[in-house]
């Protein structure tokens, strides 16, 4: 009796995926279905993007690689997903949409890009595929989340949810960079300032004092000094500084400067509240966008990981993503991390429990913005008065050190 093997059928697909790095790889794959491929995909710990039985994907991400030349700001995108997201609604057909956004629904700036995105789709290729071929102009929640769409047949809804999303996003970095300029505008301000006095004002102070044959005091004479190296070595100092700033831009760059302000960060008392607040509020958001878009769990968690280059964020997602593939719970992973408040996980816990872990998230990012927002108010007045003193103090030392030999030439008058 023999016994008869049935081998099913299999193909070489294509694919583009984001791997746990961040990095975006392209590949093929022997399997049965796409459905295979995206399993031992994300068994890899890969986010999928795209899958295709011929060489098209492959195509896309040269041509990613490539399209650089109309940069896309996330408030533009916001703009164009939601104007493709209420025309979606309304019946209209994508690529119509797309061509009335290129002519008058966006900024001119912006227009070359969205022309491109028309194009691709008037030729046929789906919006999500479209999307990643910008490559990183466009980020990988609103691909996802286009490609969840196409899938579902919902992508006005998913298009309206992306630009909310890009809003919030987009309104929480500018408050974090404004919060973080302000204290090096003034630092920047004091800087020129100083330098301006040793350089132009000092030395013409000096002059009266010689031609009166003043006694400098010392604090006049250090003056003195630092505004003779200024004014002799400029040059040299300039190119020191030149030096300096592409080494530290070098430096800036390395796993070890990511480090070191990772760890100043998350561990300074003000700065590291505001900093796990602002990672809370991101991390909820985005995950409860993905999740209430039906995308899976461990896909919405690597698409986490790779919209931070945070040494100590990484860290975090990683070690989520292995407490559930080793079959833990959201929650049993959460609790065993620090960066998330008590109270956040026991709001998951319940979401959980209930079934509603995207609305509950959605709830907690929106708690976490609200707090940040406080926070930020209440450190940018912390620290207006402190930096006024500090460069207060540093131009009256200035003004008092020119001031003090005039009490010398008062006596030299009075004698």
């Amino acid at each position: 009796m023999s016994t008869e093997v049935r081998n099913e059928p299999r193909a070489t697909f294509a694919y583009r995926a984001i791997d746990a790095d961040g990095r975006e790889s392209v590949g093929t794959l022997s399997a049965a279905s796409p459905h295979d491929v995206a399993r031992k995909l994300r068994s890899e710990g890969k986010t999928v993007l795209a899958i295709g039985r011929d060489e098209a994907i492959a195509a896309d991400a040269r041509v990613a690689s490539t399209s650089r030349a109309n940069r896309a700001r996330r408030g533009d995108l916001a703009a164009l997903c939601r104007h493709l997201g209420t025309m979606s609604d309304a019946g209209v057909p994508i690529s119509e949409a797309l061509a009335a956004a290129a002519q008058e629904g966006v900024r001119p700036e912006f227009r070359p890009f969205v022309a491109a995105l028309a194009a691709d789709v008037e030729s046929g290729i789906p919006l999500s595929t479209a999307f990643t071929r910008r490559g990183r102009e466009v980020p990988t929640i609103v691909v996802a989340l286009a490609r969840a769409a196409e899938s579902t047949g919902q992508l006005g809804p998913m298009l309206l949810r992306a630009a909310e999303h890009l809003q919030r996003s987009d309104r929480l970095t500018r408050q974090l960079r404004a919060a973080a300029t302000y204290p090096f505008f003034m630092l920047g301000a004091g800087v020129v300032v100083v330098v301006a006095l040793l350089v132009f004002v000092l030395p013409r102070f000096a002059k009266i004092y010689s031609d009166r044959g003043a006694e400098l005091p010392l604090p006049t004479k250090i003056l003195l000094g630092a505004s003779d190296a200024i004014r002799t070595n400029g040059i040299a100092i300039g190119l020191a500084l030149v030096v300096a700033c592409v080494a530290i831009s070098f430096f800036v760059r390395s796993s070890a400067w990511s480090g070191f302000v990772d760890r100043v960060r998350f561990g300074l008392p003000v700065i590291g509240r505001l900093a796990r607040l602002a990672f809370v509020a991101v991390s909820c958001r985005t995950l409860g966008t993905l999740l209430a878009s039906g995308i899976h769990l461990l896909d919405a968690i690597a698409i986490c990981r790779g919209l931070s280059r945070s040494p100590i964020a990484l860290a975090f997602w990683d070690a989520i993503d292995l407490k559930l593939r080793d079959g833990g719970s959201l929650v049993e992973a959460l609790r065993a991390e620090t960066l998330l408040p008590p109270t956040v996980v026991s709001m998951v816990a319940a979401g959980e429990r209930t079934g509603r872990l995207a609305e509950v998230l959605a709830r907690a990012a929106d708690f976490s913005e609200e707090d940040l927002e406080t926070a930020l108010k209440q450190a940018t007045s912390l620290i207006e008065p402190v930096l006024i003193l500090v460069f207060g103090s540093v131009l009256g030392a200035v003004a008092i050190a020119l001031l003090l030999p005039l009490f010398s030439v008062a006596k030299v008058i009075a004698g």
